[in-house]
């Protein structure tokens, strides 16, 4: 064993798999986000950063293991993952800084509600479109952007594919 090497115990062990998961993880989402962080000022350096310093800690914890067990703890970390589990409803508050949690299911079917009733027929131009309270209210419940694919009528006209969850 050189200097610096010392034995793990159990909990190290399971602390350096989550710390390689977690590491492996955010090596896969950080493509998925570049594009975005581009257009911060700064953000895509601060990534590249974590990402670097994220390796550099990994890299220096592993250097601490002896090497016989080195190559062991490499093939097992291979097959690790990190899961991100979304508690519950009731496990988490329902009210957390001025936003509600309402299930996905329920926000679709309110939304298709509203878009059957209030949007199908509509024929307001997308600048008349704007000013209408409803669409403001739709935009504010979705978590994402909806695209207008008809440039002469609001994106929520004729609304209803896509709303099943």
């Amino acid at each position: 064993m050189a200097m610096n090497e010392k034995a793990l115990r159990g909990r190290e062990y399971a602390a350096l798999q989550s710390l390689f998961a977690a590491v492996s993880h955010y090596q896969e989402l950080f493509p998925v986000l570049k594009d975005r962080c581009r257009e911060v000022p700064g953000l895509w350096r601060d990534m590249r950063l974590v990402d670097v310093k994220t390796q550099k800690i990994l890299e220096g914890v592993l250097s601490t293991v002896p090497r016989e067990k080195l190559r062991h703890i490499m093939a097992d970390c291979k097959n690790v993952r990190l899961y991100i589990k979304v508690e519950p409803p009731g496990a988490v508050p329902t009210v957390t800084m001025g936003f509600s949690y309402v299930p996905t299911r329920t926000l679709n079917e309110l939304l298709a509600y509203v878009c059957e009733h209030e949007c199908l027929m509509c024929d307001k131009t997308p600048v008349e479109a704007r000013k209408c309270e409803i669409r403001r209210m739709i935009d504010k419940s979705l978590p994402h952007e909806i695209p207008n694919e008809d440039s002469d009528r609001c994106k929520y006209s004729d609304f209803t594919v896509g709303l099943e969850g």
